[in-house]
C-alpha cells in the first residue's frame, strides 16, 4: 500500500504527467507508423492515452473478434525481431504496451528505428 500511496501523491504533485505521456505516446504511433507504411506493412495501430498496440490487420481492431483476425505468424517475428534489437514488447498480439514517463524520445527514437528495421523483413 506504501508503493500505490506514494504513486497517487507523484500522479497528484505532477499535473503534466499525463499531457507527457499522451505526447509520447502519439511520437511513438506516429512513429511506428511511418515506418511500417514505408516498409509496406498493413497494420492498423490503436492508442488510447499512454497505452499503444499494433496489429497486422488493414481492418480496426476493437474487440477479441477482430484482434484475432490479425496476422499473427507476422506478429510473432514482429516480436523475436523485437528482442533482438532489445525492445521488449508483450508478447501476444492482443496484449498493449503501457508506455512510461521514464523513457525518453530518445529512447522512443531507438524503438523505431528497432521497428524499421524489423519490419523490412517481415
Amino acid at each position: 500500500m506504501a508503493a500505490g500511496f506514494a504513486m497517487l501523491q507523484t500522479l497528484n504533485n505532477d499535473s503534466d504527467i499525463f499531457k507527457r505521456l499522451e505526447e509520447k505516446t502519439a511520437y511513438l504511433h506516429n512513429g511506428i507508423e511511418k515506418v511500417l507504411t514505408n516498409n509496406n506493412i498493413v497494420f492498423t495501430i490503436n492508442r488510447v492515452g499512454s497505452m499503444i498496440s499494433v496489429h497486422f490487420d488493414a481492418n480496426p481492431v476493437f474487440d477479441f473478434n477482430t484482434a484475432k483476425n490479425g496476422d499473427n505468424d507476422t506478429f510473432k517475428k514482429f516480436f523475436h525481431g523485437l528482442l533482438n534489437e532489445g525492445i521488449y514488447i508483450a508478447p501476444s498480439a492482443y496484449e498493449t504496451w503501457f508506455i512510461t514517463d521514464a523513457l525518453t524520445y530518445e529512447d522512443l527514437d531507438f524503438t523505431i528505428r528497432a521497428i524499421d528495421t524489423v519490419s523490412k523483413s517481415l
